[in-house]
């Protein structure tokens, strides 16, 4: 009897022992997701005395094996933001800052014909800067916009899916852009991404890709941030 007790101690103390790790994974993977939010960013203060920040965020770029093995290609997909914030005296009154998102492409030699394609899924375009409330249609293409409180968020396709070709220049550096100068008004806005797909091809060596967002003010003023360097 006091041998078939022990053992019944033990199965308990093993089952209690696995649950408690389940739960510790558990607490583990929620701690994980809510570290996510801005990765980097950089500002400066405009000549009206406004501080304008630029930033990136929630950043997940994954390489993947190229579909069609070729050594010379290479495929990621990329997640995240670009935001930017105005706060000052004029903030409210902002008009015109235009707002870039995008990829430097690195690489030390491009063959003749070497190309990097994306495909973007419809992109979320966030404004903040009324105090109404509304809900309104805007003309095409198709936008629907809500505004709660002092924050108005465009929803549909306020950018709509896209498919880019770009030519690699023999080597060096090439200019990426998602999104190219997207206008808006007021104090902040925020473009998102989810899934944007990027194959490059003909590109011999190292490739490597960083992330950046860029503001430009109706002023001249322009504020750039890049993100951490990915190598393809």
């Amino acid at each position: 009897m006091e041998i078939r007790r022990e053992r019944r101690i033990r199965r308990a103390v093993t089952r209690a022992t696995a649950a408690a790790g389940v739960v510790a994974v558990g607490l583990a993977l929620g701690t994980g997701s809510a570290a996510a939010g801005v990765d980097n960013a950089n500002s400066l203060i405009d000549a009206a005395g406004d501080r304008v920040e630029v930033s990136q965020g929630d950043t997940v770029i994954t390489p993947v094996p190229p579909l069609d093995s070729s050594p010379l290609s290479r495929e990621f997909f990329h997640d995240g933001y670009a935001a930017v914030r105005i706060d000052g005296p004029g903030a409210a009154g902002a008009t015109g800052t235009k707002l870039t998102f995008g990829y430097q492409l690195g690489y030390p030699i491009a063959l003749t014909g070497a190309t990097i394609q994306l495909n973007t899924p419809r992109l979320g375009f966030e404004l903040e800067g009324t105090n109404a409330l509304a809900l309104g249609l805007a003309p095409p293409p198709v936008t629907v916009g809500v505004v709660a409180g002092n924050r108005a968020e465009l929803l549909g396709d306020i950018i709509p899916q896209q498919n880019f070709t770009f030519d690699l220049q023999p080597g060096g550096i090439t200019d990426v852009p998602i999104v190219d100068g997207k206008a808006f008004d007021g104090p902040a806005a925020t473009i998102r991404v989810a899934g944007v797909h990027g194959s490059v091809s003909g590109a011999i060596g190292q490739v490597t890709l960083r992330p950046y967002a860029r503001v430009e003010m109706a002023s001249g003023d322009i504020v750039m941030t890049y993100g951490r360097p990915v190598p393809l």
